[in-house]
């Protein structure tokens, strides 16, 4: 097993160094730069710099410089946690991404964990009974939500329940009026941001129970045809033995692997899905760090994506080879 953990960590060395050079590559082939896409935002009647003085800003900023000497730069700062200045928040980008992430986090994290609650269920019930109504049922309408985008599923939703009833809020993080006078106690600021939260959990867990109650569907019902579940079941164990105590825990072994390629998601998000709520996390910076052209923002954003989905399938073949014990066998 240490051979094993070892041999994939040597792995990830190389991959994680062409990605931060394709990372580059690709946000330095973007038209124009954050300094020009900074100067056109400004609003009329603001005093704009000239010529010879975006000359000298584009030097500062080494943008006349070629590609490979600015990358090596970038990969060294880079490396002691210097991820360069948002030049539109004027501050360091890593202390921007902070302060998001946790919110992306909490969202996410709520989310996953229904899914997996509705999922495990709807999943084995049906590799239970296969070819019965309920079966069927779940089979074809996990198929539609595996068929319609999350960002789809969410404005139905909003539709569904903010626009035409006017149950829970439809967008943001928090109520305008708390925001302007503030809130009158703690309770109160959690209650705002749970209401807030609705919308988007629920998108979030109706889009990944389609996913995740198949997987499990398929790993249960391949364990199901084997030797020695139909010799439990020729014992006059109960159905509910078999299939939960013996058939479910040989089937959790794919499971941990996809819990262990999903946990990346809690810190990066779905970023459609906190564009049309509006939710201030790591997916909806990232959408405005592109329109923004912001270079720090937008390298450490792709970057972070990066290394979370490298360290996911890093994590799941670790739980895959914890669990698994032909694994630990060679």
């Amino acid at each position: 097993m240490k051979r094993f953990f070892i041999g994939r960590l040597l792995q990830m060395i190389p991959l994680l160094f062409v990605i931060t050079l394709i990372i580059f590559i690709i946000i330095d082939a973007m038209p124009g730069n954050e300094l020009l896409a900074y100067i056109n935002s400004l609003p009329e009647g603001e005093p704009r710099p000239s010529r010879e003085q975006i000359e000298q800003m584009m030097k500062v900023l080494k943008y006349d410089t070629p590609w490979f000497e600015r990358y090596f730069i970038w990969i060294s700062n880079a490396l002691k946690g210097d991820f360069g200045v948002s030049l539109y928040y004027r501050r360091p980008a890593l202390e921007i991404v902070n302060t998001l992430i946790w919110r992306t986090f909490m969202l996410n994290g709520t989310a996953l964990v229904f899914t997996f609650l509705f999922a495990i269920p709807i999943g084995v019930r049906s590799a239970a009974k296969q070819n019965s109504f309920f079966d069927n049922f779940f089979s074809t309408t996990t198929l539609i939500l595996i068929s319609l985008p999350a960002f789809f599923i969410g404005i139905y939703l909003m539709r569904l329940l903010a626009v035409n009833v006017s149950w829970i809020p439809a967008t943001g993080m928090r109520s305008v009026p708390y925001i302007i006078k503030g809130y009158p106690s703690k309770s109160a600021e959690i209650l705002d941001i749970i209401r807030h939260m609705l919308l988007p959990v629920l998108t979030l867990t109706v889009a990944g129970v389609g996913t995740v109650s198949r997987f499990v569907r398929n790993a249960v019902v391949d364990v199901i045809n084997n030797d020695y579940i139909r010799t439990a079941k020729s014992k006059g164990l109960t159905e509910r033995t078999v299939i939960y105590k013996h058939a479910f825990r040989n089937a959790l072994i794919p499971v941990i692997s996809l819990i262990g390629v999903m946990i990346p998601t809690l810190f990066v998000g779905n970023i459609f899905v906190e564009a049309v709520f509006v939710w201030p996390g790591i997916g909806l910076e990232f959408l405005y760090s592109v329109f923004r052209r912001d270079t720090a923002m937008l390298s450490l954003l792709i970057l972070f994506f990066s290394f979370a989905s490298v360290l996911g399938n890093f994590l799941a073949d670790i739980l895959y080879g914890v669990f698994d014990p032909r694994l630990k066998a060679e």
